[in-house]
């Protein structure tokens, strides 16, 4: 995270998760239905984005864990996304390539 508490992970086991930079305790697990192959956070932190194998871009809010967004449109595997420096838009690539 910018504030330096928090780690982000994506995995192929269908999870991001959140981890405690000071002492590495897991914090909350964002479950997907396929495998999540990259997150970033918000540069204020409060949200996170996912770009998942399932072709969609999912937006989270950070301090609950909660789904705000399924994002779809793709129609392959999304393999990068992150928030614009203004925090207004989300930019996503795919193996369609768009």
């Amino acid at each position: 995270s910018y504030d330096d508490k928090y780690i982000l992970t994506s995995s192929w086991d269908k999870t991001a998760r959140i981890w405690s930079a000071i002492n590495g305790d897991l914090i909350t697990n964002l479950r997907h239905e396929d495998r999540v192959n990259s997150c970033a956070f918000s540069f204020d932190d409060k949200l996170i984005v996912t770009a998942c194998q399932d072709e969609t871009v999912r937006i989270w809010d950070t301090q609950r864990g909660q789904l705000k967004h399924t994002l779809a449109g793709h129609k392959s595997s999304v393999e990068s996304s992150c928030f614009s420096a203004d925090g207004n838009r989300i930019i996503s690539a795919s193996d369609d390539y768009t």
